[in-house]
């Protein structure tokens, strides 16, 4: 209406300064109107991020920095909804603090509608088997469990558990050691089936395939490539694939990366290693090779240059790496020497049980028996000498 007013003031006879000022005023006049709205939505948008940091804050129990960043994600304009999905939650056993996992995770689950979304999952999991306390701690590990359809996604991957698993009771235990996520976020008979396959191909056995589903199935987040990378180097090691360590082995490679492994066989070569001796340390104690590549140099250094064990007698207790060789390696080792040299004991003493036996053992049979007679040791053993 106002540029249609302006074209009919601006005629020939009219003084050219007159099209310069209406033009202005227009211009002024549709930036108010512009500016007016722009606050107004700034305005509602703040006020909406207001409310829902507040809100997250005294009903969810969020600390403020993490209402902050959750408010980014989900927007409350008014406590109705939020309300009737916190006291649905409350009422099937929630704790507050299970509350504000639920919240922070998956935040749009406060704007839910309990009946039609909610309570048919919580009525499925009771149906499975799980009680009140496994459905809180099931969901606020894994609230996207609470996202997904029940009809296309969570029933048909159950059934296809079930068909590889053979009973609830094992279903169940996998989905909770294993978090919803798996249970419904693929489409498992394709996602499971290939690697499933893939261990048939190299002889794993059913009952490890079913072991690895229902303790370890986070192996099957690598794609198949890579899983059957794991199964094949595993196998070359000369696993037994119907050991229960094939598939901890397996577990063991894959959280590592290509060239952190190749680096802590490297540590084993230099120390004189054969690709074949290294295998059987792996095989005695597949978790000797998670350990940290500081730690792992310092245990071959002590047992290899100081001990002078041979590649192949040490390969058998390759578990000893994992003992802690500040606090409980080398003070045993030290008392020991120490008793030695005073001939207070023999030297057949067996070292490697002097290593694995339990504290008060140790402390009885090889401190207090002697401390009359070598008082040192003592102070030996708690590092003071």
């Amino acid at each position: 209406m106002f540029r249609l007013l302006r074209r009919g003031l601006v005629l020939p006879e009219i003084d050219p300064t007159l099209n310069s000022h209406l033009l202005l005023l227009e211009t002024q006049f549709l930036r108010a109107i512009s500016t007016t709205r722009e606050n107004c939505s700034s305005s509602s948008s703040d006020e909406s991020s207001s409310f829902t940091v507040s809100y997250l804050i005294k009903s969810c129990g969020l600390s403020p920095k993490a209402a902050l960043s959750t408010s980014k994600k989900v927007q409350l304009t008014s406590p109705t909804k939020p309300d009737l999905v916190l006291h649905f939650f409350r009422n099937h056993g929630f704790s507050n603090a299970q509350i504000a996992k639920l919240a922070t995770k998956r935040p749009v689950l406060l704007l839910s509608n309990p009946d039609k979304s909610l309570l048919p999952k919580f009525q499925f999991l009771t149906q499975i088997g799980f009680s009140d306390d496994d459905i809180a701690n099931f969901l606020s590990k894994g609230p996207v469990f609470l996202c997904r359809s029940l009809e296309r996604k969570i029933k048909p991957n159950f059934e296809y558990l079930k068909t590889l698993l053979g009973t609830d009771d094992k279903v169940i235990a996998s989905v909770k050691s294993s978090s919803s996520s798996w249970m419904i976020q693929f489409d498992l008979k394709r996602f499971i089936g290939n690697k499933i396959e893939i261990l048939r191909k190299y002889g794993v056995t059913e009952k490890n395939i079913v072991k690895l589903i229902t303790s370890r199935m986070r192996l099957l987040g690598n794609n198949d490539d890579r899983f059957e990378e794991l199964v094949r180097n595993v196998s070359e090691m000369g696993f037994n694939p119907s050991s229960s360590l094939f598939v901890y082995a397996v577990d063991v490679m894959s959280g590592m990366k290509r060239n952190t492994l190749e680096a802590k066989m490297q540590l084993f070569r230099s120390h004189g290693w054969s690709e074949d001796e290294i295998a059987s340390a792996i095989r005695t104690q597949p978790f000797c090779v998670s350990l940290s590549e500081e730690k792992l140099k310092k245990g071959l250094d002590f047992f290899m240059n100081k001990l002078k064990w041979k590649p192949s007698e040490f390969a058998k207790h390759s578990y000893l790496l994992g003992l802690s060789l500040e606090k409980r390696v080398l003070p045993r080792w030290m008392v020991i020497q120490c008793l030695l040299s005073k001939c207070l004991i023999e030297d057949v003493v067996n070292i490697v049980r002097v290593f694995v036996i339990t504290e008060a053992k140790f402390l009885r049979k090889f401190l207090y028996k002697y401390e009359e007679k070598a008082p040192e040791i003592l102070k030996l053993y708690q590092g003071e000498l």
